[in-house]
């Protein structure tokens, strides 16, 4: 029998490290690439810990860019993939998904706390891991 299954790394490594995104601060944060060459796929987790506001304006946009010419890399504006992390006060909102080596060579994630709130912030951790695709045995 062969084995066409997918094997994923043992454990995530740690993309963003527990940056901080602030209003009147650093509001943006883009990652290094993580390059998907001989791999399956990435799987990608995101925590996002919201202060202790009341209110906010707007949640992290998120958003995963991707290599368009094996140097640069879409802008956050046009990016493949985006969506929101509701902000939710106090509190962290977790989000994983999973993207395919078949639609991104390379990737980048980038940050963007849009809240206008005095003094809010956010504190992101992004971690990923990948899979391969082991080569094909025939047991006799």
């Amino acid at each position: 029998m062969s084995n066409t299954g997918i094997d994923w790394a043992a454990s995530h490594t740690v993309l963003t490290n527990a940056v901080v995104l602030t209003t009147g601060g650093t509001i943006l944060d883009t990652s290094a690439a993580v390059d998907l060459d001989l791999k399956a796929s990435a799987e990608i987790t995101i925590d996002a810990t919201y202060s202790d506001h009341a209110r906010a304006t707007a949640g992290l946009k998120v958003s995963v860019l991707r290599d368009i010419d094996g140097t640069n890399f879409e802008d956050g504006n046009s990016g493949a993939m985006q969506f929101e992390m509701p902000f939710v006060q106090n509190t962290t909102v977790r989000k994983g998904f999973s993207i395919s080596a078949a639609d991104f060579a390379k990737f980048k994630i980038r940050l963007d706390w849009g809240n206008t709130t005095a003094s809010s912030n956010v504190t992101v951790t992004v971690r990923y891991k990948l899979s391969d695709i082991p080569p094909a045995t025939i047991e006799v």
